[in-house]
């Protein structure tokens, strides 16, 4: 059978390119992502430990602010959060964010992103670390009026 390429886009893309890291194959990848994760939190203010890295998690960055916390392949509770406290169309939002970062900013090597957004699920940030170890964050902000999340890459 012929192998076939196949053009991936949207968020099926970018969880192809945040598999890309080197690994190897006697790495624990588990061990190797709550590194990546705790590496992208630090660059955030947030000290963390393995045992923190659990979706849905409470966790206080360096200010005091509180946090949840999810990373991007188990993010399904806090979209169900989203979709429970604001709207469906809040939780499409949302989605669409992500899609928008990842399509102009991801690359091949880039880690698994993290999520937080505050209690009020009004702001927050989406951030992931290259190869590199170069940390891109992004700050996002739930606009009512629109009923959109925008996003703005901090320096």
């Amino acid at each position: 059978m012929k192998k076939r390429n196949v053009v991936l886009s949207g968020l099926a893309l970018a969880g192809a390119i945040f598999a890309g890291s080197n690994l190897y194959a006697s790495e624990d990848v588990e061990q190797f992502e709550q590194g990546n994760q705790m590496r992208t939190l630090s660059s955030l203010g947030i000290e963390a430990k393995s045992d923190d890295l659990e979706p849905m998690k409470t966790l206080t960055d360096e200010n005091g602010k509180e946090w949840i916390y999810t990373d991007f392949t188990k993010r399904t509770p806090l979209m169900d959060k989203i979709e429970n406290e604001r709207s469906v169309g809040a939780k499409s939002a949302f989605i669409e964010v992500q899609d928008a970062i990842m399509q102009k900013y991801a690359e091949i090597g880039d880690s698994i992103p993290v999520i937080l957004l505050d209690e009020e699920l009004k702001e927050g940030s989406f951030s992931f670390n290259r190869e590199d170890g170069e940390a891109l964050i992004f700050k996002l902000k739930y606009n009512e009026k629109k009923a959109a999340w925008d996003y703005e890459q901090e320096k």
